[in-house]
């Protein structure tokens, strides 16, 4: 891969910590500054949100509706169940990791733009907004582009090398380095739950975002409460 010596540094760690960026990119609806906003999500803590502009808040606010829907739904608490020890530890960056292969794989059921042509339009909203970007995700977006990070999704190959490479973060990440065989041995069960769930979530997904431009504050605290 292009710039594959870096991409294993310093900004290989950032990747290693982001693991459903399409997920994100595709909820925001094409809307660049959404776009930008869901991938703020990962990279801006706390409530420190005064640097962004409102429409790049909203889209930070909508990132974190989308993780907790996730990280509580039943199906999800299923999925989860299905690994062992030493892998159910890292069961939900694991399903994490599925499921942006499945909706890459499935893109064309959810969205009639292409996703090569989506991930462009991802790209080209990052650009046009890197001023205001958080660090990390400014020095991080060559690499989302160079390495095609989003397309790749659809490729097995690729599923395998961003659990190895998230098992390099910390000692106690070690065993997502063997967690590809038990994710496809349990494929067909995981998108079946995959397959029920992401429907559910985009509804969810769109209440959220007419909640969050309709009243911000009251928002930002179901959110964050």
């Amino acid at each position: 891969m292009n710039g594959a010596g870096n991409f294993y540094g310093r900004h290989g760690l950032i990747y290693h910590t982001q693991v459903n960026f399409l997920a994100h990119v595709f909820l925001a609806n094409g809307e660049p500054d959404a776009i930008v906003g869901q991938l703020c999500g990962d990279f801006v803590r706390g409530s420190r949100l005064q640097d962004y502009p409102e429409a790049i808040v909203h889209g930070i606010q909508v990132h974190r509706a989308v993780d907790s829907f996730t990280d509580k739904h039943p199906l999800n608490r299923k999925a989860r169940a299905l690994f062992e020890s030493p892998h159910r530890r890292y069961a939900g960056i694991i399903c994490d990791v599925v499921y942006d292969h499945f909706l890459a794989l499935d893109w064309h059921r959810y969205s009639d733009t292409p996703l090569a042509d989506y991930a462009a339009l991802v790209d080209q909203s990052l650009q046009s907004r890197a001023q205001v970007l958080p660090e990390r995700l400014r020095d991080f977006m060559p690499y989302l582009a160079s390495e095609k990070i989003l397309q790749s999704n659809t490729e097995q190959p690729h599923i395998n090398l961003t659990l190895e490479r998230i098992s390099r973060r910390r000692k106690s990440m070690a065993p997502l380095a063997t967690a590809a065989p038990v994710l496809w041995g349990n494929r067909d069960a995981l998108y079946k739950i995959f397959d029920q769930f992401f429907p559910q979530l985009i509804a969810h997904t769109r209440e959220v975002q007419q909640q969050v431009r309709s009243n911000p504050v009251q928002a930002a605290g179901k959110i964050n409460g």
